[in-house]
């Protein structure tokens, strides 16, 4: 069956060369990017990034956030039986438009802030960019300050269906991408991450939180221990017994006041049921969907646990400035194979 490849991605995460890498295998490469470039040059304009993404938000603006993926998507649809790859993908609407393709799938590219700013500085394709001038494009390719129609890459991020952090070699990279492609046709194994993060995926579906669906996985030597998810402590009420979520009647916002809240987190359960039942976690890896909130950090650096492996992001500041002061405890965000 042919196959379809999406990609999202900041600048200098190493799209291309993921590009490079499926043109080699035989795909077809189609680009958002190159409808914005035919657009530009209609109208005599320069193609730098910064008048390329502001035809592209007009663009969508005027005709609908999905029209450049509904061009591409037209254009496959016409010659369905080669490898696709389409890049430049930056929008929801967009991702929402090619998954009516038969099997479609979207691979998310990640590198840290530094690591990218790094990059661009050497490499120096644009100009003689600033430091602040590359953190003022890359915000502005994560949705800051964007409108819903524009780009909004950081959500993407969270929706895609392969995740791979790109900070090492390209021999690295070639090697994620290669997982990704057998785990497609079926001729690899999911690694032990991606196991321990769909089982952390499932068990959040039994999560009674109304704001966010959290899983946990506590494992130790390639074994599980314990699990949890997030929602109201034994024998209590859930918040949609009792008329809805009390942060959000209170106006609390997200990765504030953790105290004024009904529910006990994934974490919090998955260590507290390794307490009742007497199992040792010390040493062990916490999977789990989503970046740990202050309290949940506390006690996992507490219970001696090794290192979290955390998938989405979450704004606490405190949590992470308590993790930026420790030493024991590795962070690592998840990449592989993701979950819905």
């Amino acid at each position: 069956m042919p196959r379809t490849v999406g990609l999202t991605g900041y600048m200098g995460t190493g799209k291309g060369e993921i590009v490079k890498m499926l043109q080699a295998r035989g795909f077809q490469m189609l680009s958002l990017s190159d409808i914005v470039r035919e657009e530009a040059t209609k109208r005599g304009m320069e193609h730098t990034r910064e008048n390329l993404q502001n035809i592209g938000n007009e663009l969508r603006k005027t005709f609908g956030a999905g029209v450049l993926a509904a061009k591409v998507r037209e254009h496959i649809e016409q010659d369905s039986e080669k490898d696709w790859i389409i890049d430049g993908i930056r929008n929801p609407a967009e991702e929402m438009e090619l998954r009516r393709l038969p099997g479609f799938q979207m691979i998310g590219l990640f590198a840290h802030d530094d690591v990218i700013i790094d990059r661009l500085l050497k490499r120096n394709r644009e100009g003689n960019l600033s430091r602040e001038q590359i953190i003022e494009k890359l915000n502005r390719e994560k949705g800051i300050g964007e409108p819903p129609d524009g780009q909004q890459v950081r959500r993407l991020l969270d929706t895609c269906d392969f995740f791979i952090i790109n900070e090492g070699t390209i021999i690295e990279l070639e090697a994620k991408l290669d997982h990704f492609l057998k785990l497609l046709d079926g001729t690899d194994r999911p690694s032990f991450h991606e196991v321990f993060m769909e089982v952390a995926y499932t068990w959040a579906k039994r999560a009674t939180c109304l704001r966010r669906r959290v899983g946990a996985v506590i494992a130790k030597d390639k074994q599980q221990l314990t699990t949890g998810y997030n929602g109201a402590p034994r024998g209590v009420p859930h918040c949609a017994q009792l008329g809805g979520c009390l942060r959000e009647k209170l106006g609390i916002p997200s990765g504030q006041r953790h105290e004024i809240c009904r529910g006990t987190h994934a974490e919090q359960n998955a260590i507290t049921q390794a307490a009742k039942f007497g199992i040792s976690i010390e040493g062990s890896t916490l999977y789990c969907n989503c970046f740990p909130c202050v309290i949940c950090t506390k006690m996992i650096l507490n219970a001696g646990i090794d290192t979290v492996v955390y998938d989405s992001d979450y704004d606490d500041p405190l949590s992470k400035e308590i993790l930026g002061q420790q030493t024991g405890l590795k962070l690592v965000r998840y990449e592989g194979k993701k979950f819905r």
